[in-house]
């Protein structure tokens, strides 16, 4: 006869309680997001070279780290801008494990980015006209393959590259 039995069932059975008294909280996970607004709104935003919408826009996010946010809009010039995403001092190592696994308490990382778009000049001066223009002929006369880069003069007594 195993007399054992019994308390292995109230080990089990406390068991399974605690898990399931422990289930709700474990919706509480942190939400990271990174908002992202815009002056004007309704600028096209890529964040690292993905499209992901258009401005305001809240971006749930999983790593912390450098980014890089592209944003356009027509009539305005492409701004693009690197942004540091740092971790908050409860997501850093050590505690991380605390806040994020034992006591998963509903933590909000918020990182805000705001941009500033700057209406396109349809004006070129004299001096931007004529660097455009120099380097529109070095294209042209380049061909499909490109500019090549400039090749040093020879030296004295080597024969000149074609």
């Amino acid at each position: 006869m195993n007399h054992h039995a019994p308390s292995t069932r109230r080990r089990a059975l406390l068991a399974a309680c605690l898990a399931l008294a422990w289930t709700p909280l474990c919706g509480c996970q942190v939400r990271r997001v990174i908002e992202l607004r815009s002056q004007p709104p309704g600028a096209t935003v890529r964040l690292d070279d993905r499209l992901v919408g258009e401005t305001p826009l809240d971006l749930p996010f999983v790593h912390h780290g450098t980014r890089r946010v592209t944003c356009t809009l027509e009539g305005y010039q492409p701004l693009v801008r690197v942004v540091e995403i740092d971790a908050p001092w409860w997501a850093r190592f050590p505690l991380d494990l605390f806040s994020e696994v034992l006591l998963p308490l509903g933590w909000r990382d918020v990182h805000r980015v705001e941009i500033a778009l700057e209406p396109e000049g349809g004006e070129l001066d004299e001096s931007e006209l004529r660097a455009l223009l120099r380097k529109a002929e070095t294209l042209r006369r380049a061909g499909p393959t490109g500019p090549r880069p400039e090749q040093p003069p020879p030296r004295p007594g080597e024969e000149p590259s074609p």
